[in-house]
């Protein structure tokens, strides 16, 4: 069972098989992932739900993970929420262009679920950092 006190992650991922091992990873480390397999079912979820972190995919057959960020990056609530990409798209300029959108990580298909937990347990103490300064 989650615990009431976990953070809730976004976890937008359209591949099947990847979005459950991400959401089971989350789970085993007493995380509570809130899955969805596309950008604008993640925006309608951010727009009625709190989230301590978020972990896009870049490519999704209707709003990519870039535009997410963006709407996240303009919108008051969201602003400051840290956000991890999780993609394929691993050439140096797609890398470059994920942390000037304002993403916090940014991790590359295939990857190993120490590293996602690491690199996510970072975004969300820089979350934590943030709001108690703010």
């Amino acid at each position: 069972m989650t615990p009431p006190d976990a953070p809730r992650i976004l976890v937008v991922e359209d591949h099947p098989l990847i979005a459950e091992l991400v959401e089971t990873r989350l789970r085993i480390e007493g995380m509570a992932p809130v899955v969805c397999n596309g950008g604008r079912e993640a925006l309608a979820l951010l727009a009625g739900e709190r989230f301590d972190a978020a972990i896009l995919d870049v490519m999704m057959p209707d709003v990519d993970g870039h535009a997410v960020l963006r709407h996240i990056r303009a919108t008051p609530a969201t602003a400051s929420l840290p956000v991890l990409f999780l993609t394929a798209m691993a050439a140096a300029a797609d890398v470059e262009k994920g942390y000037r959108l304002g993403a916090d990580h940014y991790l590359t298909k295939p990857f190993s679920g120490l590293d996602l937990v690491r690199r996510l347990r970072e975004c969300l103490e820089r979350g934590r950092s943030a709001a108690a300064a703010g």
